[in-house]
C-alpha cells in the first residue's frame, strides 16, 4: 500500500482523514468496483465529501492512488517470487497471488481488464512493469525446462484471471476456495512437458507504452 501519510507536517486530523479515505476506497472498490460514488466513499470513511475533494482533488485521483497501491503490492510480491530458488515455485506463487488479488478486488480486476488502456501515465507504467515481471518469471521457468516451451507470458496473465469465474457455473458451486483448485489445474497444464500441442494463435496483449 502507498504511504498513507505522504505529506510531512500535515495536521493529525488531516492525516487521519486521508488514511480513512484510502482504506474506505480500497474496501469499496474491492466489493463494488470502480463505479463507486464519492459520497459512498466519504460516508464509509466517516468524513464529508468535501474532505475527499480537499485531500485528493477528484474521486478519480483517489481511485488512481489506491489502484497504484494495489499494483505496487503485486510488484513487490513478484520481486520476492523472482528470488525463489525453484523458478516454477516462483512462477506459480505469483500467479496464485495475482489470481487472489483479482478475486479480492473487483476494482483491480476491472483495471487490468480495461481494453482502452490504463487511465493515467502512472498506471501505464505499473502495467508495463507488471508485464515485464511476468516475462522474467516465465523466462526463468522456460530456462529451467519447467514451463512448456509453447506457453507465453500472455497465457500466464490470462490464466490468473480464471479465478474470477469459479463461483457458480451450470449449477456447480466451487466454494470460496474453489478458484485455487481451478488455477492449480491450469498451472499444471502449463508445466512441461505438455501433452497437447497448442496449435491456436498466441494471445495478443498490447504492451503498455
Amino acid at each position: 500500500m502507498p504511504d498513507l501519510d505522504p505529506v510531512p507536517g500535515t495536521r493529525a486530523d488531516a492525516r487521519h482523514n486521508r488514511r480513512q479515505l484510502i482504506l474506505a476506497t480500497r474496501d469499496a472498490i474491492a466489493a463494488r468496483g470502480l463505479d463507486v460514488s464519492s459520497l459512498d466513499i466519504a460516508k464509509a470513511a466517516g468524513v464529508g465529501v468535501g474532505t475527499l475533494y480537499r485531500r485528493f482533488g477528484t474521486k478519480e485521483a483517489l481511485l488512481d492512488y489506491v489502484v497504484l497501491g494495489l499494483y505496487d503490492e503485486l510488484l513487490d510480491t513478484a520481486e520476492v517470487c523472482l528470488t525463489r530458488p525453484d523458478p516454477w515455485d516462483g512462477l506459480t506463487e505469483f500467479v496464485m497471488d495475482l489470481a487472489g488479488a483479482h478475486r479480492d478486488s473487483r476494482g483491480l480486476a476491472e483495471v487490468t481488464a480495461a481494453c482502452d488502456g490504463p487511465p493515467s501515465p502512472e498506471l501505464a507504467q505499473r502495467t508495463a512493469a507488471l508485464q515485464d515481471v511476468v516475462i522474467r518469471l516465465a523466462d526463468r521457468a522456460h530456462a529451467e525446462g519447467a514451463l512448456r516451451a509453447d506457453v507465453t507470458w500472455a497465457d500466464i496473465l490470462l490464466c490468473s484471471r480464471a479465478a474470477l469465474d469459479t463461483d457458480h457455473c451450470l449449477g456447480v458451486d466451487a466454494g470460496p476456495e474453489g478458484w485455487r483448485r481451478v488455477v492449480t489445474i491450469l498451472l499444471d497444464g502449463m508445466r512441461a512437458p505438455g501433452r497437447t500441442a497448442l496449435t491456436w494463435p498466441e494471445p495478443q496483449l498490447h504492451r503498455a507504452e
